[in-house]
């Protein structure tokens, strides 16, 4: 993939897309098989990756016993960044959440939550965003701002993959898509994938 490029990765629940992206963010060790993100062995040099990879998943990565703006300061000084107070409280604001910047996140709901995530994404420089479901949980608002947030992140020059079974959604803001189905990733034009979406929504099974 060129860089800036913007990705759909499609396919029925338990496809294996989660594990796929988690395995991009090194939070998974590939059972077989070599790679590199962002020019670095995906075996061996999981600290660099991380430095320059973001990953928002369904439930979102937050600690429940932290309010909203703790959240962002601690991924932020994790990821040795230095920002101004008036910096979290404008993350948080972009997000729809500055009103509750200081209630604790276990009192969110999932979309709440995901608009945590999304807010820590932006307040760090990355060479790639996986967004595994980015759709899901959210308003029509949310919706939206996560399609705002990717054209943001095209603009930069950060890659995107944004993963989901339903593929119109995930399509809506990328320039490529592929499918994954039985363990394979294959091309997909665009119409295909929106003919796709029905099937693959109807499908229930647990996403791996």
């Amino acid at each position: 993939m060129d860089r800036g490029t913007t990705l759909a990765l499609v396919g029925p629940n338990g496809a294996g897309k989660t594990t796929l992206l988690k395995c991009l963010a090194t939070l998974l060790q590939p059972s077989d098989g070599e790679g590199t993100v962002c020019g670095f062995d995906l075996r061996k040099q999981g600290d660099a990756i991380r430095e320059r990879v973001g990953l928002v998943t369904v439930r979102g990565y937050v600690y429940d016993d932290l309010t909203a703006e703790e959240n962002l300061r601690f991924s932020a000084r994790m990821s040795g960044l230095k920002l101004g107070p008036d910096e979290y409280r404008a993350a948080l604001a972009r997000v729809g959440l500055e009103r509750v910047a200081d209630q604790r996140v276990r009192t969110f709901s999932t979309g709440m939550r995901k608009r945590v995530v999304l807010a820590q994404l932006r307040i760090r420089p990355l060479e790639l965003a996986l967004l595994d479901e980015p759709y899901s949980g959210l308003d029509t608002q949310g919706m939206a701002l996560v399609d705002e947030f990717v054209r943001e992140f095209r603009a930069e020059g950060t890659t995107v993959i944004i993963a989901s079974h339903q593929a119109g959604e995930a399509t809506r803001a990328a320039e490529q898509t592929l499918i994954l189905k039985d363990g394979k990733l294959s091309p997909m034009d665009h119409d295909e994938a929106a003919r796709s979406h029905l099937a693959f929504h109807s499908l229930g099974a647990s996403e791996v």
